[in-house]
């Protein structure tokens, strides 16, 4: 890895940091991308408007990084598998010049994992009785991104995708919100409207709105009282 050298006023001109996708063939991967696993710590954190320039530590050695927006920690470790050098990069928002910079597409912090435990909540079943439920929250290991899908690919195909995440780019033409502490997003891309496609999240997606948003797939997901679900996309997280 290289270290930061700052200047002023060289280098080409670029425009900000952009994310890298994981292809799903590996054949087609960018040859230039660093798919090895990595152990950092955030030592300083710079924000600008669209992204985050973040020094890390990783050894002995120290380097900067540019990564889409996200909840960093000063001296916490994280882990990232995919980056892209790059060399006199000038960001024109922070006025400096990086000697060499990677663009990292997401930190996952070391301790990410869930505690496997019970979930206390309630939602309401086809007659408007409210169910008291119990849901089991799963550990949520490292798991690879394979980019944009469309949903008929996912329906198609559902086992090539599960554990890992997409990105599911559509319409949200349905919202249930505040169940079992999750908004409940239903999407639509034009691939396949026949199906109902689910998708839980914090963020907050009007009905109507056309968005990407990033999840984990979950298979033959049970929660009991009659709701079940073949395919359920879980932890949605907004991207740009």
């Amino acid at each position: 890895m290289g270290t930061l050298v700052a200047a002023c006023n060289f280098g080409p001109k670029t425009t900000e940091p952009y994310i890298i996708n994981r292809a799903v063939d590996k054949s087609a991967m960018n040859s230039e991308v660093d798919y090895n696993m990595h152990e950092v710590v955030v030592k300083e954190i710079l924000p600008t408007s669209k992204y985050y320039y973040a020094k890390l530590t990783e050894g002995e050695d120290s380097y900067w990084i540019a990564t889409q927006k996200q909840e960093l920690k000063i001296g916490t470790s994280y882990l990232y598998n995919e980056s892209l050098l790059k060399t006199a990069f000038e960001s024109k928002e922070l006025g400096r010049v990086f000697d060499t910079l990677y663009l990292v597409t997401t930190l996952i912090p070391k301790d990410h994992g869930i505690k496997e435990g019970t979930f206390h909540g309630s939602l309401k079943n086809k007659d408007g009785n409210v169910v008291k439920k119990e849901m089991i929250i799963r550990q949520d290991t490292a798991s690879s991104f394979m980019g944009l899908v469309r949903i008929s690919d996912l329906v198609k195909n559902p086992s090539k995708y599960e554990n890992n995440e997409v990105v599911i780019r559509g319409e949200c033409f349905k919202v249930n919100p505040n169940i079992l502490d999750k908004n409940w997003l239903h999407f639509k891309d034009g691939s396949m409207d026949d199906y109902d496609l689910l998708i839980t999240s914090e963020e907050q997606v009007q009905k109507g709105a056309t968005v990407s948003i990033r999840a984990v797939v979950r298979l033959n997901v049970d929660l009991g009282s009659g709701y079940t679900y073949p395919i359920l996309l879980e932890n949605g997280k907004l991207v740009e």
